[in-house]
């Protein structure tokens, strides 16, 4: 007896439980340095941040005055203990500059860039 095919009002109900479920997958990719290793990390979480959503992104709003990395150690923090992981991979550089464009989206892009300049002095 041949499998019968999957009606398409199944097919069209998986593809839109798939879709929200993609609603709920971010990710964020931490450079390497010294003190750390590096890499990104792929989780379920509400969606309060972009899909390539960067700790840096959440920094660059911030006072000048405010330290930068207490910040971005708090962002991370955040997104570690929001989300449930799903895959860790090693440091991925063409994740890293994503995220870094979709960070610089809706920003002053010269107060953006002095502001990754200088998360970039500590090695983020």
């Amino acid at each position: 007896m041949p499998p019968t095919p999957y009606c398409p009002a199944m097919r069209l109900a998986l593809a839109l439980v798939l879709l929200t479920c993609l609603l709920f997958v971010r990710s964020y990719t931490v450079p390497p340095a010294p003190d750390r290793r590096g890499g990104t990390t792929v989780s379920l979480s509400l969606p309060n941040r972009p899909l390539f959503g960067s700790p840096r992104a959440d920094c660059l709003g911030a006072a000048e005055s405010e330290p930068v990395i207490a910040c971005l150690v708090a962002s991370v923090n955040r997104a570690r203990a929001e989300g449930i992981p799903l895959l860790s991979l090693g440091f991925c550089a063409a994740c890293y500059d994503l995220s870094q464009r979709i960070a610089l989206i809706g920003q002053d892009e010269a107060a953006a860039k002095g502001r990754l300049a200088q998360i970039a002095r500590f090695g983020w």
